[in-house]
């Protein structure tokens, strides 16, 4: 295995600021009681998958970013429709 490029380093710290910030969005949402409970699990069983699958794939830049970021436009439009 090679070692990693700092354009991999950074993307990857990227996405996880991504992550975390969709993370704290969903708990303050469902604190406030903006969106129903459902969510709050399809959320957080989406949050948790995906870590998971990128603390394993962190090199896997492009799929990295665009599921980050996916995540992000998923959580505030359908938010958006339930709340």
């Amino acid at each position: 295995m090679s070692e990693p490029t700092p354009r991999q380093i950074l993307y990857a710290l990227v996405a996880g600021g991504f992550v975390l910030v969709v993370a704290v969005l969903v708990i303050g949402a469902a604190v406030a009681g903006l969106v129903p409970g459902w969510w709050t699990g399809v959320m957080a069983i989406s949050l948790i998958g995906f870590s998971l699958w990128g603390a394993l794939n962190w090199r896997r830049t492009w799929p990295l970013l665009l599921g980050s970021i996916g995540l992000f436009v998923l959580w505030t439009v359908v938010t958006l429709i339930v709340a």
